[in-house]
């Protein structure tokens, strides 16, 4: 199955795309092992977390509506996010993934939310910090990812928060929810 999933992301998605989806899959299953989480689970949602991205940004949300997918009125403020809503639906109708908490983390690597599960946060920081990652402050997090995997998420919840503020953009409800998590103490 995952070598199908592979030629056919290879097939659909740019080669930096792919590299990408590859890079994310190693990086989750490196987590999983660290941190106790299913790594065949991990590796599945990082190489699928992206299925989406071959579709054009303005036309995710057609998308979304032709399937049925639905979307908080803050994912439809906020395009770069859609990606992950649509991806959940994408890896079962098109790649069969019927394993709730692989859609889950599929779904939730943009934005995270409340009551995140331990594989949803590893694909979540994952995606920030495989090898072909290269943006201001990447290293911080590579530095704590092995060790304190809240802590490298509360710090990407910061960079992601003070980017959006530098460009004047929405931020989405549930990476505030994600960080008030955090900040509580209330992670899985």
């Amino acid at each position: 199955m995952l070598n199908e999933i592979k030629k056919r992301l290879a097939d659909t998605l740019s080669e930096k795309r792919y590299a990408h989806s590859l890079g994310v899959a190693e990086e989750a299953k490196r987590l999983a092992e660290i941190y106790g989480a299913d790594a065949d689970k991990a590796y599945l949602a990082g190489l699928l977390h992206d299925c989406a991205k071959r579709i054009p940004t303005d036309k995710q949300l057609e998308e979304c509506t032709a399937r049925n997918v639905l979307l908080d009125e803050w994912a439809v403020k906020c395009p770069p996010v859609i990606h992950g809503f649509l991806g959940e639906e994408m890896a079962k109708s098109e790649y069969g993934v019927t394993d709730a908490e692989v859609l889950g983390a599929i779904r939730r690597h943009t934005v995270g939310g409340k009551g995140m599960t331990l594989l949803e946060k590893i694909v979540y920081i994952a995606d920030l910090t495989e090898k072909n990652r290269d943006f201001d402050g990447v290293s911080e997090l590579r530095k704590i990812v092995g060790t304190d995997l809240d802590g490298a998420v509360e710090l990407s919840i910061r960079q992601q928060i003070k980017l959006c503020m530098s460009r004047r953009s929405v931020i989405h409800p549930d990476i505030i929810c994600l960080w008030n998590d955090i900040m509580i103490g209330d992670t899985k």
